[in-house]
């Protein structure tokens, strides 16, 4: 993996394995220290909770969307709220107006690698040069590295290599 100090970075996971977790660790950590982050993390529902009841939220704002519709226990469809994945994407944008320190998106996944979901925000992040941590399972990477044009930082799972991107951004 390639561990240069860059202003875009995602976490590669497999499975789940706790990079939500640790995105949000990061972020309250960063905030803590005092920093200007902004953008949206996955939050999980209730206790054991299907993956349809899982939300974006805004760091900054603190509000939530639910962008998982419940489509009955026997559908085999893409759960994901399309609707609601473009009303959450406005906390990108207005992310991206104030100039943050950090700006996070919950993911880059199949939605952005088809030009979805927040493609377009985070394009205009990096373009502006504003720093963009995200989160991308395994099966996306090649998407994100023809997206990021190779330019980005991939990290593991791991709170020391998050930690230490984050200090030289």
């Amino acid at each position: 993996m390639n561990t240069a100090a860059l202003p875009i970075a995602a976490i590669v996971h497999d499975h789940e394995d706790g990079a939500d977790a640790l995105m949000r660790a990061f972020v309250e950590c960063q905030s803590r220290a005092g920093l200007d982050v902004r953008g949206l993390v996955m939050e999980a529902g209730a206790e054991g909770a299907h993956r349809s009841r899982r939300r974006l939220r805004d760091v900054r704002t603190g509000e939530s969307f639910e962008i998982f519709q419940d489509l009955g226990a026997g559908s085999q469809a893409c759960c994901l709220d399309v609707f609601r994945l473009a009303a959450a994407s406005a906390a990108l944008r207005v992310a991206g107006d104030a100039r943050p320190d950090l700006v996070v998106v919950s993911r880059y996944g199949r939605q952005e690698a088809g030009g979805g979901g927040f493609a377009a925000e985070f394009l205009a992040l990096m373009t502006e040069g504003i720093p963009v941590l995200t989160i991308v399972a395994g099966e996306f990477l090649a998407d994100w590295l023809r997206f990021t044009g190779g330019l980005g930082v991939e990290l593991p799972v791991d709170a020391d290599r998050l930690r230490a991107w984050g200090a030289q951004v």
